[in-house]
């Protein structure tokens, strides 16, 4: 490695005094008082990470990032010994000039998963045996499976409660992503041993946000469906003498990616033990040392430097029109009551749309009225920016917007445009001054905007900033409803909705409810899912026929 990027003597100095006094009461970092400077540390919403800018930050630029999950030795709350060596590589000045980007470090308390994910990692109990798992993961499993016994009788059991992930992607998605421009197409996660098994989890609990991830040293877990993550680009790596984490950790779940044509591969390495300096330093294969990598399918980048490969990854080019046209005909032959359309946006016009994807959803009704229709825009949350469109579509029937128009089956176009960062209210009023021109069937006075979480900031932002468009409203589900004058919404009916247990959302909602009561808006509605957390409150608005014909009761202007 070349030598590290120059730092002055005052900031060294400052860190090292930091880093004494730390471990004189405290556990000792992983890595240099050098490298502690570079990574800058902080909180965020109880979680501590560390940050590392890109060298010669240029704040005007779009970088990529990647979220490094430490192993067990990192555990903790004092956001020390959370930085590995790989960390310590990757502050390289060689490499930070070749692939700036900017590197999180989050620290877990627990291990690494994300507790309100809709797919968890714990089997059900008594649907699993250990006998059912390969030999070398059956110690492993053994903990998993008391695990899994304990948390079905306490759900806030530490071991669960306790994972971070959520929070990490959360502080991605918001103060992250409001404060730097990162390159949502190119977000990478990766660790070792028991960050290896937490990359694994990252991809498998959302695999539409990462572009690439490098699980080192790692597992997972049998009863997990590896359909999850096999279009996510895999570079596994594993040692085939660990004696702390089994080599079958990883072949094991490559033989089950080999048979679903997976874009993975697995190299595995010889003399190396559980340690990790191969993995972030690989620079091709060596016969002779029995260093080799495999290839799951041929739809894998046979590029073998490590960091070449990763930086390759984009996540956009993972799915095409192919992937997109196929999902779309499999909605629209399970769909009834509305017919689905992909819109793609002009050249010309996708230049003035800031963040907005080029590809958008339309449903119409199959039997439709005569007469102008009625257009509802649904914003979708914070997930939808780091999924591809395909898995977009998908998910939008699923619970958004395009499935309950299909719910609804009323009188009704549906338009869900895409976005790749927070919504704008300027661009969706550029969207919606062209939908308007260009879809003369629609009733310009019977315009409705409705989200959940992200989706709705963007309605209660964009209705904050041009309420004069629309007929009534639905912000759902977001924490920000002490924002913003609602004087200038006293005439436009909004119904807010939030999750009973969804913490500083509902209180959000509530707020803001009680400003437009406050302001003399007669038409305010409020309704709280008793009980329902972030994800089951998204799927109660976006079920809610009651809500569509509340709005659709209202014309602009009456």
């Amino acid at each position: 490695m070349r030598n590290l990027i120059p730092v002055t003597a005052l900031v060294l100095l400052i860190a090292t005094l930091s880093a004494t006094a730390q471990n004189q009461r405290g556990p000792k970092p992983a890595v240099s008082s050098e490298i502690l400077a570079l990574y800058e540390p902080a909180e965020f919403k109880g979680v501590k990470y560390r940050l590392m800018k890109p060298i010669d930050f240029d704040p005007s630029k779009t970088y990529p990032l990647i979220l490094s999950m430490h192993g067990a030795g990192g555990r903790g709350t004092q956001n020390i010994k959370s930085l590995r060596k790989w960390n310590e590589w990757l502050a390289d000045e060689e490499l930070r000039r070749k692939h700036p980007c900017f590197v999180l470090v989050p620290q877990s308390p627990g291990f690494w998963l994300d507790p309100a994910a809709e797919h968890g990692i714990l089997p059900e109990p008594g649907t699993l045996k250990i006998e059912d798992l390969p030999e070398g993961m059956r110690e492993m499993g053994q903990r998993t499976l008391d695990t899994a016994a304990a948390v079905a009788k306490n759900p806030n059991d530490p071991r669960i409660s306790n994972g971070v992930l959520g929070k990490v992607l959360e502080y991605i998605d918001t103060e992250l992503g409001k404060q730097y421009k990162i390159d949502a197409d190119r977000i990478y996660c990766l660790g070792h041993s028991m960050g290896g098994m937490g990359t694994f989890v990252a991809v498998y609990q959302h695999p539409d946000r990462f572009a690439a991830a490098i699980p080192s040293a790692g597992a997972f877990y049998p009863w997990l469906d590896a359909a999850r993550i096999k279009d996510v680009p895999l570079w596994i790596f594993h040692s085939n003498d660990d004696k702390v984490v089994d080599y079958v950790g990883s072949r094991h779940p490559f033989e089950r990616l080999k048979k679903l044509n997976a874009n993975t591969k697995l190299t595995t390495v010889t003399g190396v033990g559980h340690g990790s300096r191969l993995s972030f330093n690989y620079t091709g294969d060596d016969p002779e040392k029995d260093y080799v990598t495999e290839y799951a399918s041929d739809r894998p980048d046979k590029t073998d430097h490590v960091w070449d490969w990763l930086f390759r990854q984009n996540r956009s080019g993972q799915v095409g029109h192919a992937e997109l046209n196929k999902t779309l005909a499999v909605i629209n032959d399970q769909f009834k009551h509305v017919d689905v359309e992909l819109v793609e946006w002009p050249d010309k016009l996708h230049q003035q749309l800031g963040k907005l994807k080029k590809i958008a959803f339309m449903a119409y009704p199959v039997k439709r009225p005569e007469g102008k229709l009625p257009l509802l825009i649904a914003l979708h949350g914070g997930g939808g920016r780091a999924m591809s469109v395909e898995r977009q579509l998908a998910r939008s029937a699923e619970t958004k917007g395009l499935g309950l128009a299909e719910l609804a089956e009323r009188g009704l176009i549906l338009l869900e445009p895409n976005s790749a960062d927070i919504w704008d209210a300027s661009s969706l009023d550029t969207m919606l001054d062209y939908v308007l021109e260009n879809y003369i069937e629609i009733d310009k006075n019977r315009v409705y905007v409705m989200g959940h979480s992200m989706g709705g900031w963007g309605s209660w932002s964009w209705i904050l900033e041009s309420s004069d468009r629309f007929a009534a409203a639905a912000p759902c589900g977001f924490p920000g409803g002490d924002t913003g004058n609602v004087g200038r919404l006293v005439k436009l009916p909004i119904w807010g909705m939030a999750g009973g247990a969804d913490g500083t959302r509902t209180e959000g909602v509530k707020k803001m409810v009680e400003r437009l009561r406050a302001a003399g808006n007669v038409n305010v509605k409020y309704t709280e899912f008793a009980g329902a957390n972030h994800s089951e409150a998204n799927a109660a608005v976006f079920s809610s026929v009651e809500l569509v014909d509340w709005m659709l009761g209202f014309s602009r202007g009456e």
